[in-house]
């Protein structure tokens, strides 16, 4: 298989030697090339090997056999399949990524941005206020959202004083978000009170 940049292609064991460049003075990277191709017939066969086979190689000391394990971990590790993050489906699946919200003595409003599977992209803290209240700027939520490529939002922000009920100020201020993400063609889909002892969700009580 061959990697391609700037219109060249490199084969495996070029790659390899381009990354190993400089570890040997008595060899140049067109022949560790001609070694490392004599050692293995392709990646895979170079995951099989271990240090003591890579130090076979004329030119390849224990640092850079060392190298070449931790270039094969990378390897794997990217190429591992990743556990899909669960799609939010309730209040409850997207109260654990406000945790951080119970804690705090003052203020804070985060935004959990999800993609049209209500799959999480990235959960970010984006204003703090006192202990009695935050000001919260519509424009950078939104700019926010448009920015990860989100079709949907929850919104967040907690209570110090423990107080599980909405003012009349977080009431309008979920309005002018839900109106401004129309607009744009995005959907609120909750907004939370958090605190010490529990929380309150918008939607669950039919205030969305």
């Amino acid at each position: 298989m061959d990697f391609y940049s700037n219109d060249q292609s490199w084969s495996q064991e070029q790659l390899l030697s381009f990354v190993l460049n400089g570890a040997s003075r008595y060899q140049n990277v067109e022949k560790m090339a001609e070694e490392f191709k004599g050692q293995f017939k392709s990646l895979n066969h170079l995951h099989q090997m271990d240090e003591a086979s890579l130090r076979s190689i004329k030119g390849i000391g224990p640092v850079k056999a060392k190298q070449i394990m931790a270039l094969l971990a990378l390897h794997r590790a990217w190429n591992a399949p990743e556990k899909l993050p669960d799609s939010i489906k309730k209040s409850g699946d997207a109260l654990p990524h406000f945790q951080a919200l119970k804690s705090l003595s003052h203020e804070e409003f985060h935004v959990l941005y999800l993609n049209r599977a209500h799959t999480p992209l990235t959960c970010q803290s984006l204003f703090k206020g006192g202990i009695t209240g935050t000001v919260t700027d519509v424009r950078i939520v939104m700019k926010k959202a448009l920015q990860w490529g989100a079709t949907a939002m929850i919104v967040a922000h907690n209570h110090p004083s423990g107080a599980l009920y909405p003012s009349e100020n977080d009431k309008r201020m979920t309005k002018k978000l839900v109106s401004a993400a129309k607009t744009l063609d995005l959907t609120v889909l909750d907004h939370l009170i958090v605190t010490r002892s529990g929380y309150f969700s918008f939607s669950d009580q039919g205030l969305m």
